[in-house]
């Protein structure tokens, strides 16, 4: 286990670009999706529900059992065959369980983000949504449901919140080339606070960024809110598994026998297995051959395998 300080824990992981496993729900980024590609089918789900309300709503969500009011106020002449447009008399912002927020900044921030939906705002379903998407996009909420409830006053337009946990902690699993230092400067100022997704999407692209300013083969591969606000970061990182030398016939290609032995081919490597695939350390080890001139050409094929790389030499 490596240094541990004020909340970030480092865990050395023996795995080498591991795999990521199938996501939980609760995850919030991954290799294989963009920084808020789950925004998408929680916002899928909600344009449905919000898309049921309009113009029917449940009874059960009703404040009053009052005379239906006209709701059909025209078609967004705008849209692909023309929305229907909903007069919209309140719009609200609520938590989950539809009381009011603990924080009122929170409720500021969700109302803040707000473009379409207002009151006495005639609104499309695909505005709702897209308001939806701004909410959640904010980087302080886990999810946003519209909901529509009839009043006597006409219907009015509760947006219901989850805020993400306070954060506490840190786990980074993987990352045995990041000083511990980079993750305690990017997560200092923000202990005890609302875990916001796009400071995270932020610490991410600077940890790929420290990767690549040095030339090294590395990245966040997965990230999620755990329980009691504890952030996992997983971090994959290629390492040198093998080097292997090839001779090629200049005029066919094919493999051949090379009159150099490979052993002293090695010895003018600086990469060694094991060490840490660095692409910029990998391109001067090829212009140390070609000085060497006994070769005419020199070529990297780097091969994953499993969790680390093999490296191949062609020469010619």
């Amino acid at each position: 286990m490596g240094p541990r300080r004020d909340g970030v824990r480092f865990i050395s992981s023996g795995v080498k670009l591991p795999r990521a496993s199938p996501a939980p729900a609760h995850a919030l980024l991954s290799a294989a999706l963009p920084p808020f590609a789950h925004i998408g089918r929680a916002i899928d789900a909600a344009a449905r529900r919000v898309a049921a309300s309009f113009p029917r709503v449940p009874a059960a969500r009703a404040e009053t059992p009052a005379a239906p009011l006209p709701r059909r106020h025209g078609k967004d002449s705008g849209g692909a065959g023309g929305e229907e447009r909903v007069l919209i008399s309140e719009v609200a912002v609520r938590g989950k369980d539809g009381e009011p927020l603990e924080r009122p900044e929170l409720e500021e921030a969700a109302a803040g983000a707000l473009r379409a939906c207002r009151p006495n705002a005639a609104l499309t379903v695909r505005e709702v949504q897209e308001d939806v998407h701004r909410v959640v996009e904010s980087g302080l909420f886990r999810s946003c449901m519209p909901v529509a409830v009839d009043t006597r006053d006409g219907i009015r337009l509760v947006f219901e919140v989850e805020p993400n946990q306070d954060f506490h902690g840190l786990v980074c699993e993987g990352a045995n080339m990041l000083p511990s230092k980079f993750l305690d400067d990017s997560f200092r100022d923000h202990h005890g606070k609302i875990i916001n997704i796009r400071h995270l999407d932020q610490v991410i692209k600077s940890i790929n960024g420290w990767y690549q300013e040095r030339g090294l083969t590395g990245m966040v591969s997965y990230a999620e809110i755990l329980s009691g606000g504890i952030l996992r970061l997983q971090v994959s990182e290629a390492e040198v598994n093998n080097i292997n030398i090839r001779f090629l016939d200049r005029r066919t290609g094919e493999p051949t026998t090379g009159k150099t032995k490979p052993e002293t081919i090695l010895q003018q490597l600086t990469t060694k297995k094991g060490q840490a695939y660095n692409r910029a350390q990998v391109k001067r080890d090829v212009e140390t051959i070609l000085t060497m001139g006994i070769m005419e050409d020199v070529t990297i094929i780097p091969q994953p395998v499993g969790g680390e790389a093999n490296l191949y030499f062609p020469f010619s």
